[in-house]
C-alpha cells in the first residue's frame, strides 16, 4: 500500500514536471533561420595617418529566400599607430518588416570604434580587436539605444600556400540602456556571433574569405531566443 501510494506521487510528480517544461518550452521556443550575408569592406589609405571604410552588406534570410536587411556602413579612421586606429562612422540599414515582406524600416545609427590589428610568427599569424559604440536610432523608438560590441579575430596563414588562410573570430553585443519601446532592447547581452573559415588572397589589395557563422541573438519572454545559421562571404578590398 506505502509503495503504491509512493508510485502515485511519483507519477504526480513526473506529470507536473513534464507540464512545466512543456509550458515552459511553448513560452520560449527558440527560432531559427538559414541566412547569406554577403559584406562587401573597402578599405582606402587617404593619406599617412587617415582611412576611409564602406561597407556594402546585403542579408538575404528567410531559409535563404528573401532579401531581409541591407547595410551601408561608411567611416572615417585615424591611425595613432601602425595597429591602432580610431573610427567614427555612420550606418544605414533597412530591415524587412517580416520574412518574407517587401515592406521595410530604416535604422539609423552613429557609431565610435577602436581596432588594434597586430601580426606574429613572422606575419604568419594576423589579429585584430575590434570595440564600437554605438547609437541605434530606430523606427518607432524616440530614444536611441546605446549597444556596445567587441571582436576578437584571428587569422592564420596555411604555411606554403600563404594566399590561403583559416579565419575565425567571437564577437558579443550588449545592450547598455533600456528602452521604453522595445522590450527586446533591454540593457544586458543581446547577441553572440562565432564564424570560422577560410579566405583567399588573389592580390595584396584583394582577399574574399567565406565560412559559417553562427548567431545567437537572446530574447525577452515570451519570445524564444534567435539562432541563426550564416553563410558569410566578405569581399575585401584594400588600396
Amino acid at each position: 500500500m506505502i509503495l503504491k501510494n509512493k508510485v502515485k506521487q511519483l507519477r504526480s510528480v513526473m506529470l507536473m514536471t513534464a507540464l512545466m517544461v512543456s509550458t515552459n518550452g511553448y513560452a520560449t521556443t527558440a527560432t531559427s533561420d538559414f541566412q547569406s550575408w554577403i559584406p562587401v569592406n573597402i578599405n582606402v589609405k587617404l593619406t599617412e595617418q587617415l582611412r576611409g571604410f564602406l561597407e556594402l552588406q546585403p542579408r538575404v534570410g528567410n531559409d535563404h529566400s528573401h532579401l531581409t536587411s541591407m547595410i551601408i556602413r561608411p567611416a572615417l579612421g585615424w591611425a595613432v599607430s601602425p595597429q591602432a586606429t580610431l573610427w567614427v562612422g555612420y550606418l544605414m540599414q533597412a530591415d524587412s518588416t517580416s520574412p518574407s515582406s517587401n515592406h521595410y524600416l530604416i535604422e539609423n545609427r552613429a557609431f565610435q570604434g577602436f581596432t588594434w590589428r597586430d601580426t606574429a610568427n613572422e606575419k604568419q599569424f594576423i589579429w585584430d580587436v575590434r570595440n564600437r559604440l554605438e547609437e541605434r536610432f530606430l523606427p518607432s523608438n524616440s530614444d536611441p539605444s546605446i549597444r556596445w560590441r567587441t571582436r576578437v579575430r584571428v587569422e592564420q596563414l596555411i604555411p606554403n600556400h600563404t594566399d590561403w588562410s583559416v579565419i575565425a573570430s567571437e564577437e558579443i553585443f550588449v545592450n547598455l540602456n533600456d528602452n521604453a519601446n522595445n522590450v527586446q532592447l533591454q540593457a544586458g547581452a543581446q547577441q553572440n556571433r562565432a564564424y570560422l573559415g577560410f579566405g583567399y588572397r588573389f592580390a595584396p589589395e584583394f582577399q574574399v574569405e567565406t565560412g559559417f557563422l553562427y548567431q545567437h541573438v537572446w530574447k525577452k519572454d515570451p519570445a524564444g531566443d534567435q539562432n541563426n545559421k550564416i553563410w558569410m562571404t566578405n569581399f575585401n578590398l584594400n588600396f
